[in-house]
C-alpha cells in the first residue's frame, strides 16, 4: 500500500491555505502594529525617566523647605569714652595718737611699719611688754610719726636707797649700762630676774633694778665708777625681862 497523499486530500488542503490564509497573514500584520505601538509607547515614556547601569529608575528627589535668610539686627556700638586714671588720694599724717583695731595676721613690727613708727613706742603708749600677745579685735593706740618714745620707766618721786623698780628694757640697753644709769650692779640685777647671764635681755622686757645701791666715784678721766656702799645692818637688841 502506498503513503503518497491523494488527489484529493492535497486539493483540500490547498482550499484551506486559500481560505485561511489571508486571515494569517491579517493577524500577523495585526500583531505586528500592535508590538510597534508598545514600543513606541513604551519609548516615549522611558524618556521621561532616568536609568542606572541596572535600569533602576531613580526616585525623584523631595523638595526642602528653604527658610529665609535671618534678619539681620542693628547692634549700636557705644561711643568711646575717655578712662580717667584715678589719682592718689592724700592722707594726712596724724598729729596725735590714734587707735587701731588688731586685725588677723598683726603684729608689732608689722603694724609698726604699716604707720611708720617704732614698735617700742607702740609697746609703751600700749602698757605691753615682750610677753604680751596681740589678738584680733584688739584696740591699741598707735604714736604719730613724730612722736617720740615716751619715758620707758619714770621714777618714783619718795625714791630711796635700795628701793627696786620696774624697768622697761629699750633697744641698745645692757645690764652694765642699766646698772649705771640707777647706780646698781650687774649682780644684783642678774640676781633679782634670775638671769642666766647679763646678755639674757630683750627689748620690752621689765626688769626689777634695785637703785642707789653704790656710790659714784671719779677718777682722773672724770669717768665715775661705781663702788657698791654697804647697806645698813639692823642688830636687834633686847631688854631684860622682854
Amino acid at each position: 500500500m502506498s503513503n503518497r497523499p491523494s488527489y484529493k486530500s492535497y486539493k483540500e488542503a490547498r482550499e484551506r491555505r486559500q481560505k485561511y490564509g489571508p486571515l494569517i497573514m491579517g493577524g500577523a500584520a495585526i500583531l505586528l502594529v500592535a508590538v510597534g505601538i508598545l514600543l513606541i509607547f513604551m519609548w516615549v515614556r522611558g524618556a521621561s525617566f532616568s536609568f542606572g547601569p541596572a535600569d533602576t529608575p531613580t526616585p525623584s528627589l523631595t523638595p526642602t523647605e528653604t527658610l529665609p535668610p535671618p534678619t539681620a539686627t542693628a547692634t549700636e556700638t557705644p561711643l568711646p569714652t575717655d578712662t580717667l586714671t584715678p589719682t592718689d588720694t592724700l592722707v594726712p599724717t596724724p598729729s596725735e595718737p590714734f587707735p587701731y583695731v588688731v586685725q588677723s595676721g598683726d603684729t608689732l613690727t608689722s603694724i609698726a611699719e604699716q604707720f611708720g613708727v617704732d614698735y617700742i613706742a607702740i609697746m609703751l603708749l600700749n602698757n605691753m611688754t615682750y610677753e604680751s600677745v596681740l589678738y584680733a579685735g584688739d584696740q591699741l593706740t598707735i604714736p604719730n610719726p613724730g612722736m617720740g618714745i615716751p619715758t620707758a620707766t619714770p621714777l618714783p618721786t619718795n625714791i630711796t636707797r635700795g628701793m627696786v623698780i620696774d624697768y622697761f628694757v629699750l633697744p641698745g640697753d645692757s645690764i652694765q649700762l642699766i646698772a649705771l644709769e640707777f647706780l646698781s650692779t650687774t649682780d644684783r640685777i642678774i640676781q633679782e630676774n634670775n638671769l642666766e647671764d647679763e646678755d639674757a635681755i630683750y627689748p620690752g622686757q621689765v626688769l626689777k633694778v634695785p637703785v642707789y645701791i653704790v656710790t659714784p666715784t671719779f677718777g682722773p678721766s672724770e669717768t665715775p665708777t661705781l663702788e657698791a656702799t654697804p647697806e645698813p645692818t639692823f642688830t636687834s637688841t633686847s631688854t631684860p625681862g622682854g
